[in-house]
């Protein structure tokens, strides 16, 4: 048995605590290990062998979380082949991670040329007993996570997690958000996203209680909260932008609300604020590390600081500001961020350069330019590859996108270089309003002029919508592939 059944099985001596909450069904830990085990021992059947990858096409909550921890429990590397992406991904996924077997709920995500399982609906829990699994192997070794993250060839990067860094990163997350027994959480993001998947694997590991949306009746984050009463909340930007409209029902008081997934701007925290009075805390991280900084928890953490910090360093978690010259530079001082700790792990599968551009002499590198206050807070100011340089001058698109979003009818903004022959990058920005003729791109322009001097952009687009994921994180798309000014 490895290390994560073991878990479960002791979490399920424990029975005051559910594993899933869903709107009229509980699921305690002893009915969830049952449906691990039950369904372990249908992948045995179905021809699951030692050494294997498998890949899962399930986007039922419930569902997915149980194959997930039926794989890990038979000790075998598995990896997510999400059902709303395209096929050709998936295939080339599956073929770069040599996987031999890839279990669906629905025939139509099978991918061609590998051999499928497809599950029925979860076994109940008063069907015949099974045995506990077992690694496959009958070794000890835990199993292993593989997961997927943007790659600058447009090629995914592949990296992967092994039991001690979901130990690490479970418990670094759970300090961080001051994390106890009796705590319920609801994440918003889907959980076939890589962040919706490991907080879910996270309290399973921790024996703390996940909400999930139920089969074919998905609600809305409110109406799930109303119903559900989370004492912890992970919202998407999009998500958390819902929930500051006017029709909006506050949430419970005394609610932990938190954003990821993307840059959360400070006028958005405010907005929350004032219509719930919970403050939306912000947490910086990367999905070959984890968790890194956090507004929830620090030396000087108050719920009323709603400015564009990311917070303080997590513990175990060092963070370093470094120059052009590889050395650390002085507190408010620009420059690129690294970070190390217990876990991180060496690289990325078959992608040597991105693994020397981003693990460098046991330091990772998200590739993040930031800078640490007098107080120890980190500021984000953008990614390194996207810097402009405007006649020798540098401009990042962060810091002119911060200045706009603090305007009242801002919803957010999206600067980027327009290519010029004589003065190199020329910076421009489109802006999404929360209203139809809320501001004028004159007055925007003449507000970041009046804020930036000669690194403010040289012109300003009202555009209908900015291109988003389905997270709600702002896309960095060509300009010809933007929405439509207006």
């Amino acid at each position: 048995m490895n290390p994560l059944r073991a878990r479960l099985g002791e979490h399920a001596l424990h029975d005051s605590v559910a594993a899933i909450a869903m709107p009229g069904r509980e699921i305690g830990y002893p009915e969830l290990v049952h449906l691990v085990d039950a369904c372990a021992a249908r992948l045995v059947r179905d021809g699951c062998a030692p050494g294997d990858t498998v890949g899962f096409s399930v986007p039922d909550e419930t569902g997915h979380l149980i194959v997930s921890l039926a794989l890990a429990a038979l000790g075998l590397r598995q990896v997510i082949l999400a059902t709303h992406a395209p096929l050709g991904m998936r295939i080339d996924l599956a073929r770069r991670l040599a996987v031999r077997r890839v279990v669906v709920s629905d025939p139509a995500h099978a991918v061609p040329g590998i051999a499928v399982i497809v599950l029925g609906s979860a076994e109940s829990s008063d069907s015949p007993s099974v045995r506990p699994a077992v690694p496959l192997d009958g070794g000890q070794d835990g199993p292993r996570f593989l997961f997927t993250s943007s790659g600058t060839t447009g090629r995914a990067k592949i990296y992967d997690l092994d039991l001690a860094a979901v130990d690490w990163r479970a418990t670094t997350v759970h300090r961080s958000e001051r994390g106890n027994a009796r705590q319920r959480l609801y994440v918003s993001h889907a959980i076939e996203h890589r962040a919706g998947h490991v907080r879910r694997l996270y309290a399973a590991w921790l024996g703390v209680t996940s909400i999930l949306q139920a089969p074919r009746t998905r609600m809305s984050t409110g109406a799930l909260c109303r119903a559900m009463n989370p004492t912890h909340l992970e919202l998407t930007v999009l998500e958390a932008m819902g929930l500051v409209q006017d029709d909006a029902i506050p949430l419970p008081s005394g609610t932990i609300v938190h954003g990821s997934g993307t840059r959360i701007p400070s006028a958005l925290r405010r907005r929350f604020r004032a219509h719930h009075g919970l403050p939306l805390h912000v947490h910086y991280g990367a999905s070959e590390f984890g968790r890194i900084a956090s507004t929830l928890d620090g030396p000087g953490a108050s719920p009323d600081i709603d400015d564009d910090s990311v917070g303080w360093p997590v513990p175990e978690i060092e963070v370093e500001i470094i120059g052009a010259d590889g050395r650390p530079v002085a507190s408010e001082e620009a420059g690129e961020i690294r970070v190390r700790g217990a876990t991180m792990g060496g690289g990325f599968l078959d992608d040597p350069e991105a693994t020397a551009r981003h693990f460098r002499g046991g330091w990772y590198h998200p590739g993040d330019l930031g800078r640490l206050d007098r107080d120890g807070r980190l500021w984000l100011a953008g990614r390194i590859d996207e810097m402009m340089s405007l006649s020798g001058i540098n401009i990042h698109p962060a810091e002119i996108e911060v200045v706009l979003e603090t305007h009242p009818a801002v919803r957010a903004a999206l600067a980027y270089a327009q290519p010029s022959g004589a003065f190199g990058d020329i910076p421009v920005a489109d802006v999404e309003l929360l209203r139809r003729g809320g501001a004028t791109e004159a007055e925007l322009l003449a507000m970041v002029r009046d804020a930036l001097g000669a690194r403010a952009p040289r012109r300003i687009r009202i555009v209908d919508a900015l291109p988003r994921s389905a997270a709600g994180k702002v896309l960095r798309t060509r300009p010809g592939n933007r929405a439509r000014g207006r």
